[in-house]
């Protein structure tokens, strides 16, 4: 683990080692300045490994600026074994790309774009191109005291264009850039500036979460309230996206944007419901003694060969054909 130190700067590049030995050297440095892993070559990986390595460590949190050749990165539970410390590792991709997994779950992070990782707990990482990561180290017990269940965030994507992640990367990302000159008592001053601004973006993305979960119990009980009215007024001529959203005291956008999740279209849901209907009529003895055109009209068709279009299109037969095989 990263040292406890109020402010210990180290860099280390692999121009320093031997080519055949870079990776190995880059290796031992990771595995040093966080936890033990296991760094594998990358098959896009072409000639000579090279990696630059900048760590600072500010009060409890450990800051390093990595920048290095593709490779894949594995955290695994016998690595876990040989360290008794667990702590969240913030991983914010500052060029290239990378997939972190961990929990079943893939982080896909983009410039700018930050995941969380727990040491205790395996997880990988790919870089399929050159790359450059500011990861910050915190101590579990740290970040647990700052913000409720930080695990939720395990191996999730934190989108830079959302909330206040894009506030946050760009922040850690600026004072990445200046470890080389900063004295002990800035660095006491940043570090809690930093916890504050995660504790907040985390915080703030768990709201988020909280209030889409609403909005989404919010919507689904309006689309079924919207639903069974659609059923009890199939035969209303009224009955449309207009009359709909006027009965519900709802705008007819957001009436659109409630069928969204239903992959189909308002007035498509009420023309199948009424097909569905007279299919079900046509079939049943009951109704043996009404025409094709009532029944059509019973359950809210006014034109007889629009309607005998759209049954034929919809079930493959005109409507009278249907009934008389049906019915036999």
């Amino acid at each position: 683990m990263m040292s406890r130190g109020i402010l210990v700067y180290k860099s280390a590049t692999t121009e320093l080692a031997p080519g055949v030995d870079r990776f190995d050297f880059f290796g031992s440095v990771v595995n040093d300045l966080f936890c033990p892993m296991a760094c594998e070559r990358n098959v896009h990986s072409p000639g000579d490994f090279n990696a630059t390595v900048l760590s600072q460590q500010l009060g409890a949190v450990g800051f390093a600026a990595i920048k290095s050749s593709p490779l894949d990165v594995y955290r695994r539970r016998t690595d876990i074994a040989r360290a008794s410390e667990s702590s969240y590792l913030v991983k914010i991709q500052v060029q290239g790309e990378s997939l972190v997994q961990q929990l079943g779950r893939e982080a896909h992070l983009t410039p700018g774009d930050f995941t969380l990782c727990q040491s205790s707990v395996p997880y990988e990482l790919h870089f399929r191109e050159e790359y450059s990561q500011v990861i910050l180290s915190v101590p579990q017990a740290l970040l647990d005291e700052c913000v409720q269940h930080p695990y939720q965030h395990l191996g999730v994507r934190m989108d830079a264009s959302v909330g206040a992640n894009g506030l946050f990367t760009q922040f850690v990302t600026s004072i990445a850039g200046q470890l080389d000159r900063m004295d002990g008592v800035l660095a006491q001053r940043l570090e809690a500036n930093v916890i504050d601004l995660l504790a907040t973006t985390l915080g703030y993305a768990q709201e988020a979460q909280k209030r889409d979960l609403i909005a989404s119990g919010v919507k689904g009980e309006y689309l079924q309230r919207i639903k069974h009215f659609i059923r009890r007024h199939l035969d209303d001529d009224r009955l449309g996206p207009e009359w709909i959203a006027a009965a519900h005291d709802i705008s007819t956008r957001y009436l659109h944007m409630l069928f969204e999740s239903e992959s189909v279209s308002v007035s498509r849901y009420i023309q199948q419901l009424r097909l569905e209907s007279c299919r079900a009529a046509l079939m049943d003895p009951a109704f043996a003694g009404y025409s094709v055109a009532e029944i059509a009209y019973r359950f809210g068709f006014k034109d007889a060969s629009h309607f005998s279009r759209a049954f034929k299109s919809e079930f493959g037969q005109a409507p009278a054909r249907y009934r008389k095989e049906s019915l036999s």
